[in-house]
């Protein structure tokens, strides 16, 4: 008998919505929460395997924000897993997600993938970084099955042509590239923290970087620079169960609000 194959699990990546205490809070003139939500409901419309937050959810330190955002969550018909970035705070991260969100490593199954999230925050600085054991860690989960593998972190792990965002990527970025080099069920590495759309290609498998659900930086850009050309949104991964993917990015269609652009910073 002629067998169908199953249908693809469909996996988003929503990032950086740098969040508030104060549901009217703003980053560079966009309200966070309320861009948040309609980047979030423009997601779930379709059903989905799995939500992960690449970083950077709560912009102000407060137990408020990650409370809003973590009841926020609780109404996704998904399981949601989430990273911590250079804005988080560990400890209020820990206390309304959980010891996992803020471990080296985090484990994720959707049969027959794995993904790996993996924890890239330096506290108190902007730049990224691993730890050796971290590492050695990747390495024996690599080595021991050979399931198709997404990884995710929050800071981009190789230049993306953007001169002040590339003095903020991981520092040791490039040992992990090449340990996914040496192992061909590491099918892509996503991440956050630029603010943008990103894909490339390294052997056998992507890099993906995606849009903030908030403000958009400029591609390409050697100082800080808002765009204001792209809508907030998020990225799709379908994975397929022959161990391919395919991926978009998908914003909203209109937004409100416009962005700071004479701003230098934040």
């Amino acid at each position: 008998m002629f067998a169908f194959p199953s249908a693809p699990l469909r996996v988003l990546q929503l990032s950086d919505p740098h969040l508030f205490a104060n549901a009217d809070g703003h980053l560079l003139g966009i309200t966070t929460r309320a861009s948040f939500d309609a980047v979030l409901a423009l997601a779930i419309a379709t059903p989905a395997a799995a939500l992960i937050l690449t970083g950077d959810l709560v912009h102000d330190d407060s137990a408020v924000g990650y409370a809003a955002l973590h009841a926020r969550l609780s109404t996704v018909n998904c399981p949601t897993h989430c990273l911590a970035g250079n804005h988080d705070h560990s400890e209020l991260l820990q206390a309304h997600f959980g010891i996992a969100a803020i471990a080296p490593i985090q484990q994720v199954w959707l049969p027959p993938w794995k993904l790996l999230l993996l924890n890239s925050q330096v506290t108190g600085r902007n730049h990224g970084s691993f730890q050796r054991k971290q590492l050695a860690e990747l390495k024996q989960q690599l080595t021991k099955d050979s399931a198709p593998t997404l990884i995710f972190l929050h800071h981009q792990p190789l230049p993306i042509h953007s001169r002040w965002l590339d003095t903020l990527a991981v520092e040791n970025g490039a040992e992990l590239l090449q340990l996914c080099d040496q192992h061909s069920q590491v099918k892509a590495v996503i991440f956050g923290h630029i603010h943008q759309e990103f894909a490339a290609r390294r052997g056998g498998y992507q890099l993906l970087g995606a849009p903030s659900t908030c403000v958009q930086f400029l591609p390409e850009s050697d100082d800080f620079a808002v765009d204001e050309q792209r809508q907030p949104g998020y990225r799709e991964l379908l994975l397929n169960a022959n161990g391919t993917l395919t991926t978009r990015v998908v914003r909203l269609a209109h937004y409100h609000e416009s962005p700071q652009l004479k701003s230098k910073g934040y």
